[in-house]
Order: structure tokens, then C-alpha cells, then sequence
């Protein structure tokens, strides 16, 4: 360890050692340069520092620069190992004090981290995905719900924290929905209500903005039954449609089932030779297993459908707004059933009209739409005198005339009578289609 004043030369030219070599600066006292093996010449002050009464003093080292020449000479180190060791004449430890703001600075920039984190978690999106994961993937209806909070309410807050929601949020919300449609706002109510509840359980939000906030209305209850003439030009337009829905179409007419049950049927749930349909409990609408008997037209499309993956009519690639896909339509998943029914109502209506004018019927055509099939079914069976229990059977629709004592102890299925109902129904469908008159105990249905 050698002491002599330290110049640019001296530091330059001081031949380096297999071990780490110290000068010390003998114009400031406490300065000095290590030169290491590799040949780095890094300028330093060592002091000791005073320790309180009964600890033995601490040795320091604080590192300055590395000799360049130009950044860093021996005036320029000097000048700052002076301002360094300033302190230390003083009584003061500047090692210490410099230790204490870097792990200040450290536990302020972990402090920021978490309350960024945190922030990060409370942003609406992430909980909106929270509550997905956590509570919508056993739910029955838990993909219509995760569509309904994606679709308007994580565009619309997409980056504020959820605590910073307000009832006056929700409810221009709701507003802007109804515009489009009230049952699509009253839906998205339920589903937001639920969500909040949930955050209150875990002391995300103390309040929900949808508390003193009335749901939007029910909308009215649909009557529309679709008249013979308007069947027929529905099923020959549906034809337009092609593959998969001109088939989805035409088995909504004849079966008279949900359209979500038509377009999710896996060929598990299809028995040919039976001729029978068995659709699982977890896809009906009341949680209840339900067979089908189906007629020759039915089975005659299905038998031309072919075979690709689980489902009759397998998903397809959903358009997106703002990388989100419509309400109608769900996530296309390699093994999902088709979806879409939005954009295909729109063509098949386009495809109505052109049948109306080559047709040449006057006027326009009442709105209507797929679920109205449906309807039409039960009011034609009904019409074909099948009582109403048959008919709900047929659709596996349970309403309070099986409720009570009927719907505790009667557990009859009438499957007989069902087949014969749905059997006549598609036979009165085919008949339409092909023009044949209707039989005399057929009552013709007219919108």
C-alpha cells in the first residue's frame, strides 16, 4: 500500500498486479485509487467512521469513479473525495446516510409497486375477470354472463378502479344499452349486480352502485305466432342461408325446440335408429333431461349433415368489436356449436323479402323473430287439438298447469301422445312446403 501524491500519470502508469493495489493520496488524506487485475484504476475514499459508545468504528469505502482521463482525472476525484469526506470531519458517516436513502428509496419505489399492483387489481376489467374465473365457470349460465360483462361495461370502464364507480356510471350505462335493446340492459343489470355483490364479500367496494338503482323493465311478452303463408316463405329462404344454418333454421321449425338446444346438438345426443334426440340436462333451459321424437324431415337433414367433431353444427369465427364478439355470438372454440344468429335473423330477413317479391306479396312482413318458431309450434299442435300438457311436454316447457300436486306425483311423460304431436306438426310443416292442402282437422295458422 503505497503513499505519494497521486497524478494522472502516476494512476496511468502504476503496473498492475495479480492482486488489487491501493495508492493513497498524500495531498488528501483518505483518498486514493485501487488498481485491480483486469487494469480498472477506480478512485475511492476510506475512512472510519465513528461508532456509538461501546461499538467498535466501522471501516468505509466510497467509490468515486473510474480514471478515464477525461470524466474522471486525479484533480477532478480529488476535488470530490473533499466534498465526501466533509461530513466525515464533522462526526457524520456518509456510507450510512447514504445506505439509509437507498433502502428508503427501495422500500418507497416496493410501497409504489404494491399500490400500482393494487391498483392494477381493482381496475374493473380485472375484476370483471376475477369474478369470471371464481364464479362463472360452473354456472349454468355463466358464458351468457361473462358475454353481457365484457361486451358493454368493460369497454365503457375499461381502466377505472371499480371502487370509483357510481350509481350515475350504471345507469347512463343502462341508458345507452336500452337504446339497442331493453332486454340485453335488463340482462346486463343482473349480471353487474351480481358482480358487485360479489366485491362486497371481499371487501373490494363497500357499496354497490346498483344499490337504489330500479332494474330496467321487463319487456313485454311476445306474441307473435307466424301464419302458414310467412312458414313457408321462411323455410324456402332459410335455403339461402347454406350450410349450417338453412339446416338450423328448417329443425327449429319442425322440433320446436330452444335455439341454443338445436344449435348446440352433438351427435351423442342423436340416436338414428331410434329415431330420437335426448338432450342432456345441462343444456335445457329448466335443468331437466328431455327426448325428442324426431319425424322423418328431421332425421332426413341431420342424416346429410357431415360428420366434423362432436357437434352437428360446429363454431365458427365470430366478427369483433373492439377485439369483443356480439352478444349472439360466443367464443369460437375448435369443439364450441355454432353461433351468430344475430347477422343470420339479418340475412334470413333479406332472403324473406326476395321470396315475398318474387311471390309478389304486398306490404311488409311483421318483425319476427327465431325463438317465434317456437311459439308457432305449440300454437299449430295446439291447433291440431293436443292438449296443452302435450304440447309443453313436447317443448319441455314446465308452467304452472304441471305445478303442485300435478307437477309433484304426476310423473306420466305421455311420450305417446308427444310423438304423435310432433309427428303431425312437421307432417303439417312438409305439407306447407310442398303445397299440399292441409287435412280438414288441421286448423290453418295465420299471423
Amino acid at each position: 500500500m503505497a503513499t505519494l501524491k497521486l497524478t494522472d500519470g502516476l494512476v496511468e502508469n502504476e503496473a498492475v498486479s495479480a492482486k488489487d493495489v491501493y495508492l493513497w493520496d498524500t495531498a488528501l488524506p483518505r483518498f486514493g485509487v485501487r488498481i485491480t487485475p483486469a487494469g480498472s484504476r477506480i478512485y475511492l475514499v476510506q475512512y472510519r467512521a465513528k461508532a456509538p459508545s461501546g461499538q467498535p468504528s466501522k471501516t468505509r469505502r466510497i467509490r468515486i469513479g473510474e480514471h478515464d482521463g477525461d470524466l474522471w482525472t486525479t484533480t477532478k476525484a480529488r476535488a470530490a473525495a473533499r466534498k465526501l469526506l466533509a461530513p466525515v470531519d464533522l462526526g457524520r458517516d456518509p456510507f450510512a446516510e447514504d445506505e439509509r436513502d437507498r433502502r428508503a428509496t427501495l422500500a418507497a419505489d416496493e410501497a409504489a409497486a404494491r399500490e400500482a399492483q393494487a391498483r392494477e387489481r381493482d381496475r374493473f376489467e380485472a375484476v370483471v375477470d376475477r369474478y369470471i374465473d371464481a364464479c362463472m365457470k360452473a354456472n349454468r349460465s355463466g358464458d351468457e354472463t361473462a358475454r353481457l360483462l365484457r361486451y358493454d361495461p368493460v369497454p365503457a370502464w375499461k381502466g377505472r378502479p371499480i371502487s370509483e364507480l357510481r350509481r350515475t356510471d350504471v345507469a347512463e350505462l343502462l341508458d345507452d344499452i336500452k337504446k339497442r335493446s331493453p332486454a340485453v340492459a335488463r340482462a346486463t343489470f343482473a349480471a353487474l349486480r351480481g358482480l358487485f355483490g360479489w366485491c362486497i364479500e371481499r371487501d373490494i367496494i363497500e357499496s354497490s352502485p346498483c344499490d337504489r338503482l330500479r332494474a330496467p323493465a321487463r319487456p313485454e311478452a311476445r306474441d307473435r305466432v307466424l301464419g302458414d303463408d310467412e312458414l313457408r316463405l321462411i323455410w324456402k329462404a332459410s335455403e339461402g342461408l347454406g350450410a349450417p344454418f338453412a339446416t338450423v333454421v328448417k329443425l327449429l321449425m319442425l322440433t320446436g325446440q330452444r335455439r341454443q338446444e338445436v344449435a348446440g346438438m352433438t351427435w351423442a345426443e342423436i340416436d338414428l335408429d331410434a329415431a330420437t334426440w335426448r338432450i342432456p340436462k345441462e343444456r335445457t333451459k329448466n335443468a331437466k333431461a328431455h327426448e325428442l321424437d324426431l319425424c322423418p324431415q328431421a332425421l332426413e337433414l341431420i342424416k346429410a349433415i357431415r360428420r366434423d367433431g362432436p357437434h352437428l353444427f360446429p363454431a365458427r369465427t365470430a366478427p369483433k368489436r373492439d377485439g369483443i364478439a356480439p352478444i349472439s355470438m360466443a367464443k369460437a372454440k375448435p369443439d364450441g356449436a355454432v353461433r351468430g344468429f344475430s347477422a343470420v335473423k339479418r340475412r334470413l330477413d333479406q332472403l324473406v323479402e326476395v321470396q315475398r317479391r318474387e311471390a309478389k306479396i304486398d306490404g311488409e312482413m311483421t318483425p319476427w323473430r327465431l325463438h317465434d318458431l317456437r311459439r308457432t309450434a305449440a300454437t299449430g299442435m295446439a291447433g291440431m287439438s293436443f292438449p296443452p300438457h302435450v304440447v309443453e311436454r313436447v317443448l319441455n316447457h314446465i308452467s304452472g298447469s304441471q305445478g303442485g300436486l300435478v307437477g309433484v306425483y304426476q310423473r306420466h311423460d305421455y311420450r305417446a301422445e308427444r310423438k304423435t304431436a310432433i309427428l303431425a306438426w312437421a307432417k303439417h310443416v312438409d305439407d306447407l312446403v310442398k303445397g299440399v292442402e292441409p287435412a280438414s282437422n288441421v286448423r290453418q295458422l295465420r299471423p
